[in-house]
């Protein structure tokens, strides 16, 4: 049996996190030497490769958009629960009442998937925003995944090198600052800006 070549990293989510239809779809796929990104609108798809040679990182930021969503449910799950508590019809006790019960139900999910996260992905060229992986959980363990594919296509840098990889750049780096004997013939009129022979 053949091997598959792809193998599914994460479901497709929802690329805006507050459209009511949605405007698209984004999952993530694992390939044999990079990640694939596939985004999905119903009529099309677009596909994004970045190969672990490239990755630069992978960011995860954790937001408060679950304690958000969190108060949303319980403000809505009130205002629902208290006219089902206090109404003498049965027909408004039992449509409220289930309102409001499945809106606790959404607050648990929410409450079991655990913090919020947003995720990029950085190569030299491009940023791109990973919306499905929007939870810290499920951020995490992709990660794990990946860390040892992009050390085996990259390599990896010891802690103890870092200081002399730092100081060998220093002290052998085409653009360093010229000796005091020779800054006269240099004017540096932006900081950011190369020094202009004169």
């Amino acid at each position: 049996m053949a091997e598959k070549e792809y193998q599914r990293l994460t479901r497709a989510r929802p690329r805006s996190r507050f459209s009511v239809i949605s405007s698209g779809n984004s999952s993530l796929w694992l390939g044999k030497d990079h990640v694939l990104c596939i985004d999905t609108n119903g009529y099309n798809e677009s596909y994004k490769r970045f190969y672990f040679r490239d990755i630069q990182a992978l960011v995860i930021r954790k937001t408060d958009r679950h304690k958000w969503w969190g108060l949303i449910f319980v403000v809505l799950a009130l205002g629902f629960f208290l006219p089902a508590a206090i109404s003498s019809e049965v027909v408004i006790k039992y449509i409220f009442g289930s309102i409001a019960g499945f809106l606790v139900l959404l607050l648990l999910i929410n409450l079991a998937l655990g913090p919020a996260s947003a995720c990029q992905i950085r190569t030299a060229v491009q940023i791109e925003d990973l919306p499905s992986l929007n939870r810290m959980r499920r951020a995490r363990k992709v990660l794990e995944r990946l860390r040892p594919l992009v050390v085996a296509a990259q390599g990896e840098l010891r802690p103890e090198e870092i200081p002399l990889r730092l100081q060998e750049l220093s002290t052998s780096a085409p653009g360093t600052m010229p000796s005091t004997s020779d800054t006269s013939s240099y004017v540096i009129e932006d900081p950011n800006t190369p020094p202009r022979t004169l």
